[in-house]
């Protein structure tokens, strides 16, 4: 039983060895469970490894062709050293920048350093070698070519896993046009910051806030004060509160119109009130918004001050003048209510004593002769009066008065045509002693001086101002050269006074022609604009 069990005992050896193959065999089947699919997970993993392998190579490849298209197409230079310092690489920028080959600048770049930066480059490069740290510098090349190039060098090192720099590698901006703008707006600032400071005007610029931005030399030396100028002030530092507030105040309407206004300030200067003609202006940016403002304030108290005196000496003349015209219509009137009717009384006696039956013909002769003197003394006399003051203007008005110039003048042989639009009731009663003496001597200048046989007067009232305008025919004249009398320059302040615009024309062989234009208000302005003209 035992050898059935056990098969041939001669052959297996006994039961235990039976056992220990079966073991045997159980083993290997185990470990090949296990070693087939480990072997099969081998093979794939060493398929995906050499797939990556060979993805990482192309992208590396890849990467290096970029990097060496961005090296070469850069329009900076490339440079790149070991860790001694010595250049290994460099690219075409750098060779265009600097004037050097590849060769050139691995066996001495250090040659085109300006000789004035020779030595500060060199020390700062020594240490970023040595203490293997970052390099940034600004320098100025030398070319071979004589061509001078300012540049911008970042050098950065290359560590390693160990963190240890295995050389450096750096980029190179050229910087020369940069630098030449720079330069050019340095001089230009310089030149503008010159011309201001000698400038006769105090110039400031502020901020939207009304903060002083810069103050010129002038405005330092109106205000001792604020030779401690310091940007960013307001003139609530500077000046009292009143004085600043006003200046806010004009500011601040500057910013709200966005125009160039003009503004007179009254402000203390030392120890007295000065009057300053201040021109303020806004400054626009690119998009057109206002960023600050510009102001130019001249100090004009004397102008002021003689612009006060002249207004006064404008006044006295219009009381002058209005003194004078009273004087002559008194001087009329007593013509007219005495001597004239004394004259015609007498004149009405003689005619009553020629008249009698009685009276011998000689005296009858000698009373006729008598007569007529009378008579011809009596035109005189009111010829006279009107040309002093014509009753006309005082008791029929203006349209009267110019009615009885054009007819005296007809009486003389001159043509006169007269135009008049607009009503004349709506002139100030008291310019018309100004329109009526202009239109007189513009007149008289017409028919004594030009020879003209015909005149021509227009009179054109409008909705603020009436015009006034005297044109001969005759000889005329050159405006430009002094001319005797004081006919013109009488019309001309008579304007002034009136505040109204006179221009003549006129040239030799060609007539003249008078222009006046009067405001309907008596209000006088600050002066005539008077121009000549050939």
């Amino acid at each position: 039983m035992e050898g059935d069990a056990c098969g041939d005992a001669g052959v297996c050896g006994g039961w235990g060895c039976c056992q220990e193959a079966e073991a045997d065999k159980a083993t290997g089947d185990v470990m090949t469970v296990i070693l087939i699919p480990l072997l099969f997970l081998t093979l794939a993993g060493c398929g995906w490894l050499g797939t990556r392998l060979v993805t990482l190579r192309r992208q590396l490849v890849e990467l290096r062709r970029a990097f060496d298209t961005l090296v070469e197409k850069a329009p900076v230079g490339v440079v790149q050293t070991n860790a001694a310092g010595v250049n290994v690489f460099s690219n075409a920028a750098w060779s265009e920048i600097s004037g050097l080959s590849v060769e050139e600048t691995a066996a001495d770049w250090t040659s085109i350093i300006h000789p004035d930066d020779r030595e500060r480059v060199l020390a700062l490069w020594e240490k970023a070698v040595r203490d293997q740290e970052p390099y940034l510098n600004e320098l100025r090349l030398v070319r071979h070519d004589g061509g001078e190039r300012s540049i911008l060098a970042s050098v950065h090192p290359l560590l390693d896993t160990r963190g240890r720099a295995g050389g450096f590698i750096g980029m190179v901006l050229d910087v020369t046009d940069l630098r030449d703008v720079h330069r050019e707006v340095q001089r230009r600032e310089a030149l503008l910051q010159d011309f201001i400071d000698h400038s006769s005007a105090a110039i400031y610029l502020k901020d939207t806030e009304g903060r002083y931005l810069l103050v010129n030399k002038r405005h330092a030396e109106l205000w001792p004060k604020m030779r401690e100028f310091r940007p960013g002030t307001t003139p609530y530092d500077w000046f009292p509160e009143d004085i600043a507030r006003s200046f806010a105040k004009t500011d601040r309407r500057v910013w709200e119109t966005g125009k160039t206004l003009t503004f007179e300030e009254r402000v203390p200067i030392g120890d007295e009130a000065r009057t300053l003609l201040s021109v303020k202006f806004p400054l626009r940016d690119d998009e057109g918004k206002v960023f600050a403002i510009g102001g130019i304030s001249t100090d004009i108290s004397e102008l002021d001050e003689a612009r006060r005196q002249l207004s006064d000496r404008e006044q006295l003349l219009r009381n002058l003048i209005d003194l004078q015209e009273k004087e002559r219509q008194l001087i009329c009137h007593e013509f007219h209510d005495g001597l004239i009717q004394y004259v015609v009384g007498a004149s009405m006696l003689l005619e009553r004593i020629r008249d009698d039956a009685g009276v011998p013909e000689p005296l009858v002769a000698t009373l006729d002769n008598v007569i007529s003197c009378l008579t011809k003394g009596l035109e005189d006399a009111r010829r006279v009066i009107r040309g002093i003051r014509p009753a006309s203007l005082d008791d029929l008005g203006l349209q009267a008065a110019i009615d009885d110039l054009a007819g005296e003048l007809e009486q003389d042989g001159v043509a006169v045509e007269v135009t008049i639009e607009g009503g004349l009731d709506r002139i100030d009663e008291e310019l018309h002693t100004t329109i009526y003496r202009v239109i007189q001597e513009l007149l008289n200048n017409a028919t004594q001086h030009s020879g003209s046989p015909r005149v021509t007067l227009q009179v054109a009232v409008g909705s603020s101002d009436v015009e006034l305008i005297v044109q001969d025919f005759g000889c005329g004249f050159d405006p430009t050269q002094p001319t005797e009398g004081f006919g013109l320059t009488g019309i001309r302040e008579r304007v002034q006074l009136a505040g109204g615009h006179y221009d003549l024309q006129s040239s030799p062989g060609e007539g003249t022609k008078a222009s006046i234009r009067l405001p309907l208000s008596t209000e006088a302005t600050d002066g005539v604009l008077s121009t000549a003209t050939r």
